[in-house]
């Protein structure tokens, strides 16, 4: 790929970081693996029985703040000062893959194994171009989560099945003074996706994009009207928080765990957070259930999947590749153990077909949710046919942006659905 290809996928987000970077470090033999914060200390826990089953091996592990991982990251590899291993969005592996930053699995030990035992949709997540570039980390899909004591003290009995219902809802829980904004979603402008707004156009059938990858969200009334609903629940009911503007997702998790919200969109994983004792003020009153359409129907909802990749120039490939193993692979005994300690940990999907028979799991996820509810939301999920595209990021922050202006009234729903689809166009001319 030219340089000013690999320009136009970086430069936005590797320029103010560029100076921090100082250069290609010096390599000390040891695998330096980067990640997002998530969950940090049990990362390192993981890391630690690693090292302890491989004492020959020496990981440097670099936690980076979620909103800032991939700017971070496309820095790094910038200056060539990138990570041997690392942890990967399906949102940003057709950018990270056609820019040059990772390389493909294919042919390495234990690959064909691991993509043989994995949901089809999560090794197609970890495919671009015909060729294996992760293993897998976890996948979830996305619902409604609400707070079933709140719902109640407004004499409410089940969750909304339509937006309708949800607008209803979320007003009669206003006017009884309980909240004064019942609705919460992290709507700032990130790095990562806002899944949110997926899961709102999937779950009613919303096609922003055509199979052959088509702009659609003028044309399609389900988009509109999703996005018109946005526009007045923020600014005519007024039942979607402002502050939303300002929330990434760990702040709008702690603010629903303590009692702040009624509703939000998150991964069906986020449940068992929320009725954690040690870390809610909410345990028990967290439910998860489907995120409502416009006309009540289950026609969907959104999908991701997590990786660890290997970067394409790592001068200690057969030890990166050896802890990628470890963390998206099978131990000796064919038991995929990383995927299996973070279900177990945080409730964290898998792709791992074989996991629906652990005894162990399948008692843990009745503990904190419905599994027809959690099985039910995978079984509807879609993957975003879009991130097929190197230009995915990029739009992606485009309707970051187009959200925000509907949240604060500075446009509508058709105004919203065309500067998607002209987002889309341009992205795909400058690209080709």
């Amino acid at each position: 790929m030219g340089t000013s290809r690999r320009t136009l996928l970086t430069a936005a987000a590797a320029l103010p970081l560029l100076g921090a970077c100082g250069g290609t470090r010096a390599r000390t033999g040891a695998v330096r693996f980067e990640g997002w914060d998530y969950e940090a200390s049990l990362v390192q826990q993981n890391l630690d029985s690693f090292g302890r089953a491989n004492p020959d091996l020496r990981i440097e592990y670099t936690p980076i703040t979620s909103s800032q991982y991939v700017r971070k990251v496309v820095a790094e590899f910038t200056g060539d000062n990138g990570p041997d291993a690392l942890y990967c969005y399906d949102d940003s592996l057709a950018s990270w893959a056609e820019a040059g930053y990772l390389q493909p699995l294919d042919g390495l030990p234990g690959v064909d194994e691991v993509y043989q035992g994995l949901y089809e949709s999560n090794a197609k997540a970890l495919t671009y171009q015909g060729k294996r570039y992760g293993l897998p980390y976890y996948t979830d899909s996305h619902g409604l989560l609400y707070n079933a004591e709140l719902l109640a003290k407004a004499g409410i009995n089940t969750p909304p099945a339509s937006l309708g219902e949800l607008e209803a809802q979320a007003l009669r829980i206003k006017q009884a003074g309980i909240l004064r904004y019942p609705i919460g979603f992290p709507a700032q402008l990130s790095d990562t996706w806002a899944s949110w707004t997926w899961s709102l156009l999937y779950a009613s059938g919303g096609t922003p994009f055509t199979d052959d990858l088509r702009p659609n969200a003028a044309r399609d009334p389900a988009v509109r009207a999703v996005l018109d609903w946005v526009r007045r629940a923020a600014t005519v009911s007024k039942v979607i928080d402002p502050a939303s503007l300002q929330q990434t997702p760990v702040p709008l998790d702690n603010a629903f765990m303590a009692g702040q919200y009624a509703f939000t969109i998150g991964a069906r994983y986020a449940v068992r957070a929320y009725n954690d004792p040690a870390r809610s003020k909410i345990a028990g009153r967290a439910e998860l259930g489907y995120v409502p359409s416009l006309d009540g129907r289950r026609l969907g909802t959104v999908g991701n999947t997590r990786m660890y990749c290997l970067a394409a120039h790592t001068q200690v490939k057969e030890q990166a590749y050896r802890l990628l193993r470890y963390l998206g692979g099978y131990n000796e005994h064919g038991v995929p153990v990383t995927a299996r300690f973070w279900f177990l940990k945080r409730g964290l999907g898998f792709a791992f077909r074989a996991l629906e028979r652990d005894p162990e799991i399948t008692a843990e996820l009745a503990r904190f949710t419905d599994p027809a509810v959690y099985s039910g939301l995978a079984a509807i999920a879609k993957s975003r046919n879009v991130l097929s595209v190197p230009w995915y990021a990029e739009y992606e922050h485009g309707m970051q942006k187009t959200m925000q202006r509907l949240l604060t009234d500075q446009s509508d729903a058709a105004e919203a659905a065309t500067a998607l689809d002209d987002s889309a166009g341009l992205l795909a001319r400058r690209y080709s």
